[in-house]
């Protein structure tokens, strides 16, 4: 007989049902949180916080034999740190398993289970602790009779005592998550059908977590989006231990940085700027420290290539909106050209590196269309350049300065120096950009050249960089570089550079950072600091800090230069970057000489003591008539 489909009626609980549903839940909550307690408990619990206050535990060995007493002690080791941490170490936990003879109750033998999981490797800063609980555990859960009643939820005893042997291991967190893995599971569910669900509040849950999340990194697909990588950016997950001083998301970095290539997906790199910051920042700097430090100087490196496509965008984005904002109707007829030229580099792959340079207007400019997706770090610059933006590009063969207006672009065939290249100097002037790097570099490559080229008129400013190029044996394919209008325009007014075949070769840079020299050794206030001549003279490798066409400096200048003429080498290069560098402390000039900050104020407090400043923020600054004295000792030298 074949019967009809039974259909039951949806029944909608009423408010009320719910709501008295809910009290009773919570009132159950209450009850089984406080089972086991009475009033001989919480006098018990007094009796033994008295003994950890006062060191003196004598008859505990003898009470710990009473069932109540060893209750109580776990329950201390599980729900009050300060307790656990006087009384909670080997020597203990044997005295207590010695006493509860032949076996621990259940309830002592699950707050046991419940302190594991909840400290677990952290268990390990008393040493032997650990590895002592978990074979406690084992040979207790042995001797462990099976209940006889089995209720609707599972035995969290139980499951350890089927599973104990590799849950309750090293290892076993990262086991849990292979088998939920290979399952196709729920980590959380996994833990409820187990009746571990009172036992993931902890430092075992965490790891599993920790794994479950790392192995998913490890197989999502490239640049793949998945609900695990908003959970690693929560605090207290990224934060989390995980082996020694690494935490869950050092690791979740170095899988996606190692995993993603050379061109990682916008999703990838949005999660490892979100959660680390942008690496292009001073290494003294918190969040270096924290994030960046740890990943080890590969992966960093790798990271700062990446972030080159985002100082390209937010360099292009700032010249566009400027000659929106200010109607310039030059600079955007300009504009696709720039674009077009230096996205071209990019797609030729020559850009290995960048650093972007924002004026405070541009700043503005760029945060206010961009908002929150501003999250590559820049250089500041004020002055003359507070409307503009500049950015440096190490191509690799060259290395191109850019700037968006009123600005000309400079090609360098090496590295201009590490002022653009260092991350501890944040902020740069007009005068950095046109006249000090520009001047390091023809220090650093006397005989290699350089040039800068204005902008205008259209078309010719590229081709005097191609020449440039080609003339030192750099050949580009500039088709790339320029629209089809403009390629066809260069073919017929310019013709393609022809590239020289001997390759301009570039030598290893000079050393004009140190160089071992004699060196007066002048604290502040002493006579040779006053310009009487100090009783002895000390040898000091790296105080000179003057570079190597210095040493020629001639000793017999003309008035104009003044007491600066009797001044070492050395004085004389520091009193040039404190010039250059207005404001700069004693350790950002330490990093670009390469020498030791101590070097530094020996000068300042010796030869120099007199001629500089310093402000509220430790940095230096010229005096003004040092400052005339110095430029008329510039000139004269130019001149001769």
């Amino acid at each position: 007989m074949k019967l009809p489909p039974v259909h039951m009626p949806v029944a909608e609980w009423a408010p009320v049902v719910r709501e008295r549903w809910t009290v009773l839940v919570e009132k159950g909550a209450r009850m089984k949180a406080a089972s086991g307690k009475s009033d001989a408990f919480d006098a018990m619990l007094a009796r033994l916080r008295d003994m950890a206050s006062t060191g003196r535990f004598d008859g505990l060995p003898e009470l710990l034999k009473r069932r109540l007493t060893a209750r109580a002690l776990t329950w201390l080791w599980l729900n009050d740190e300060v307790m656990a941490s006087r009384l909670l170490n080997p020597r203990m936990l044997s005295v207590l398993l010695e006493a509860q003879q032949p076996r621990l109750t259940r309830i002592t033998l699950q707050q046991l289970a419940q302190l594991y999981f909840r400290r677990f490797d952290l268990l390990d800063a008393r040493e032997g602790l650990r590895e002592l609980l978990e074979h406690s555990l084992l040979q207790q859960l042995e001797k462990m009779p099976l209940p006889r009643i089995v209720g609707p939820w599972p035995d969290p005893l139980v499951t350890l005592q089927r599973e104990g042997h590799w849950l309750l291991t090293l290892d076993g967190p990262g086991q849990l998550v292979e088998k939920v893995r290979s399952e196709g599971r729920e980590l959380g569910a996994t833990f409820s059908e187990m009746g571990l669900q009172g036992f993931d509040d902890g430092r075992y849950a965490d790891l599993c977590r920790a794994h479950f999340y790392l192995e998913t990194l490890r197989h999502l697909p490239l640049d793949a989006s998945d609900p695990v990588l908003d959970e690693l950016l929560k605090p207290p997950v990224a934060k989390a231990p995980f082996e020694g001083e690494r935490r869950i998301g050092h690791v979740a970095l170095e899988i996606l940085i190692d995993r993603a290539g050379q061109e990682p997906g916008e999703v990838w790199q949005s999660f490892i700027l979100n959660l680390a910051g942008d690496p292009r920042i001073a290494r003294n700097a918190p969040n270096y420290r924290e994030w960046w430090q740890p990943l080890g100087e590969a992966r960093i490196q790798k990271v700062r290539g990446w972030l080159s496509k985002e100082d390209l965008r937010l360099f292009l984005q700032a010249v566009e909106q400027f000659g929106i904002e200010t109607q310039n109707s030059e600079l955007q007829r300009m504009f696709p050209a720039r674009k077009r030229f230096l996205e071209g580099l990019f797609k030729l792959k020559l850009i290995r590196n960048t650093r972007l340079l924002l004026g405070g207007k541009a700043q503005q400019s760029v945060k206010r269309i961009l908002g929150e997706e501003v999250k590559t770090s820049f250089a500041r610059m004020d002055g003359q350049m507070n409307d503009k933006a500049v950015i440096y590009l190490d191509c690799g063969d060259f290395h191109l300065v850019e700037g968006s207006h009123n600005f000309k672009i400079w090609v360098y065939l090496a590295a201009p120096g590490e002022l653009l290249r260092s991350y501890e100097r944040s902020s740069f002037s007009q005068r950095d950009l046109n006249v000090t790097i520009p001047q390091t570099y023809k220090k650093l490559y006397p005989m290699l050249p350089c040039d800068a080229f204005t902008h205008y008129p259209p078309l010719a400013w590229q081709n005097k960089v191609f020449t440039f190029l080609a003339s030192n044996g750099v050949g580009l394919d500039i088709e790339k570089l320029l629209s089809p209008e403009d390629y066809q325009l260069q073919l017929r007014k310019y013709g393609i550079p022809v590239v020289n075949v001997h390759r301009t070769m570039v030598p290893s840079p000079a050393d004009i950072s140190v160089a071992p020299v004699e060196a007066e050794v002048v604290p502040p206030g002493s006579p040779a600091a006053s310009g009487r001549t100090p009783a002895n003279r000390v040898v000091t490798a790296g105080a000179d800090i003057a570079d190597r066409s210095s040493d020629q400096h001639p000793t017999g200048a003309s008035a104009a230069a003044g007491r600066l003429a009797s001044l070492k080498p050395s004085a004389l290069k520091l009193l040039r970057y404190f010039r250059d560098n207005p404001g700069d402390r004693v350790r950002y000039a330490a990093n670009v000489f390469g020498v030791e900050t101590r070097e530094i104020n020996q000068i300042l407090y010796g030869p120099l003591k007199g001629m500089l400043t310093q402000d509220g923020n430790f940095g230096w600054r010229l005096t003004d008539a040092i400052s005339r004295e110095l430029d008329a000792l510039d000139e004269q030298e130019r001149d001769s």
